[in-house]
C-alpha cells in the first residue's frame, strides 16, 4: 500500500466531509389533520446545500396517495411558502420523480403529471390548510371510479433568484410548513382531505449523516492499510 493510495483516501474523506458540512437536512411529518386519518401519513425531507436551490423528497406511507380529480382536471397536490425569498419571488422547478406521464418514457401511470406552480399570493391549499404561495399541482387523465393514483416518491428541486435555505420556508401557518391533499385507504373505505406537515425535532446526538459514516469508513480503511504495510515490513525485513 503506497502513499498515493493513502493520499487518495485522505482526499476522499475531506471531500465527503466538505459536502456533509455544506448540506443541512430537515424532516417534516404529515401529522396535522382534522379528519379521521390514522397516524403520520408520510414525510417531507428538505435538503439545503447553501445555494439558490432546495431539494424536496415527499414520501407517503403505504396506502396513502395524492388525491386526484381525474378527467384531465388539475388540483393542488402539495403546497408551501417561501417568505425568506425577498424581491424576485419567481422560482424554477425541476421535478425528478415522477418523471412524466406513461405510457412512454414516464413513470406516472395513465397520463398523470405533476407541475410546479409559481408565486401567487395565498392562492394554494385547501380547507383549513390554505393561503400558501407556491404549489406542486397534479393533473391526471384517468376517469370515473378507477382513478390511477401515483404511489412513488414526489421529488423535486426549487431554485430561486436569491439564496434559499431551510429558514426560507418560514415557520408556516401555526407551525404547518407544508400542506397536501391526501387520500388514505386502510380499509375498503378511503379518507380524503388536507394534511399539514410540521418540523420534526431531532434530539441531540442523533444518527450520523451519510457523509459522516463515509468519512469514518474511509478513515478506518486508511488505518487498516497502514497496519498492513507495517506488518509486511516486519515480515520481510
Amino acid at each position: 500500500m503506497n502513499r498515493k493510495f493513502l493520499a487518495a483516501v485522505a482526499a476522499g474523506a475531506l471531500l465527503l466531509g466538505a459536502n456533509a458540512a455544506n448540506a443541512a437536512v430537515q424532516v417534516y411529518d404529515f401529522s396535522v389533520y382534522t379528519t379521521t386519518f390514522t397516524g403520520s401519513l408520510g414525510t417531507v425531507t428538505v435538503t439545503d446545500y447553501g445555494t439558490n436551490t432546495l431539494d424536496f423528497d415527499v414520501s407517503l406511507v403505504p396506502n396513502t396517495f395524492f388525491q386526484l380529480q381525474g378527467n384531465g382536471n388539475i388540483k393542488d397536490a402539495f403546497w408551501f411558502d417561501l417568505p425568506g425569498l425577498v424581491g424576485n419571488t419567481s422560482v424554477t422547478y425541476n421535478i425528478t420523480s415522477p418523471d412524466g406521464p406513461a405510457p412512454g418514457t414516464g413513470d406516472y401511470p395513465t397520463g398523470g403529471l405533476f407541475t410546479g406552480a409559481n408565486y401567487s399570493n395565498d392562492a394554494y391549499g385547501q380547507g383549513w390548510a390554505k393561503n400558501y404561495d407556491y404549489a406542486i399541482r397534479v393533473q391526471d387523465t384517468s376517469a370515473g371510479p378507477n382513478l390511477d393514483y401515483y404511489t412513488g416518491h414526489l421529488t423535486f428541486s426549487v431554485t430561486g433568484a436569491a439564496p434559499l435555505s431551510i429558514a426560507s420556508l418560514g415557520a408556516g401557518h401555526d407551525g404547518v410548513v407544508f400542506g397536501a391533499d391526501l387520500r388514505q385507504c386502510i380499509t375498503q373505505s378511503c379518507i380524503t382531505g388536507p394534511v399539514g406537515a410540521i418540523a420534526r425535532i431531532v434530539p441531540p446526538g442523533g444518527v450520523p449523516e451519510p457523509g459522516t459514516w463515509a468519512m469514518m469508513i474511509l478513515g478506518l480503511g486508511g488505518i487498516g492499510a497502514i497496519l498492513r504495510r507495517r506488518r509486511d515490513v516486519l515480515t520481510y525485513a
